[in-house]
């Protein structure tokens, strides 16, 4: 890692640390009615990760012990191959939130700078990777439910022209995840 790059990745942290501990992502759980819930319980042992509504467990072997589980996807990868299947529970035509899109529509959406699609195609990505038997740490779980409660109020066109630094950080942090460069959870799939 050079030092710009390692420079870089802690400024992105350190803006969604500052995020997180400002009370952004706050109450996750309720936004999120429509998400899966997943919680680990127990302090770092690999038995003591439990699944309470979808996924699979494997996703949830995070920050323990135990070497990261499955492979990770691109945006790419659950966007632009409609022959994908996408992991029980997660329908490209639902509702993206208060967007009006659907999940399809929003991978398809052009990004043109708004930080809302940005993070919505790192955060679909890592959910559906979640979803398929990733595992994630708990660091990046956060940001996952941080975005998804930001997401219940949010709408297309209110982070543009260099807004919502935040939510740019924490797309940031989920492009790592979903190229597999985030320390502690697991590579790119291979055959991808």
């Amino acid at each position: 890692m050079t030092t710009q790059i390692g420079f870089k990745q802690l400024a992105h942290r350190l803006i969604l640390a500052a995020g997180l501990l400002l009370g952004v992502g706050a109450a996750p759980t309720a936004a999120l009615a429509s998400e899966p819930v997943r919680v680990q319980l127990g302090a770092g042992t690999c038995d003591s990760a439990l699944l309470a509504e979808g996924g699979t467990a494997d996703a949830l072997l995070a920050d323990c012990t135990c070497p990261p589980k499955g492979c990770v996807r691109t945006q790419g990868y659950w966007g632009n191959k409609p022959d994908v299947v996408w992991p029980k529970g997660y329908y490209r035509d639902a509702p993206f939130f208060r967007s009006g899109l659907s999940w399809q529509q929003v991978l398809d959406s052009p990004t043109r700078g708004d930080a809302y699609f940005i993070l919505a195609h790192q955060y679909i990505a890592a959910v559906l990777n979640i979803a398929s038997g990733a595992s994630a740490p708990n660091s990046l779980r956060s940001i996952v439910l941080a975005a998804g409660t930001w997401f219940g109020s949010a709408t297309p066109g209110t982070c543009v022209r260099g807004a919502c630094q935040l939510q740019r950080s924490w797309a940031s942090v989920l492009d790592e995840y979903n190229n597999g460069d985030y320390p502690g959870a697991p590579k790119h799939c291979d055959e991808d």
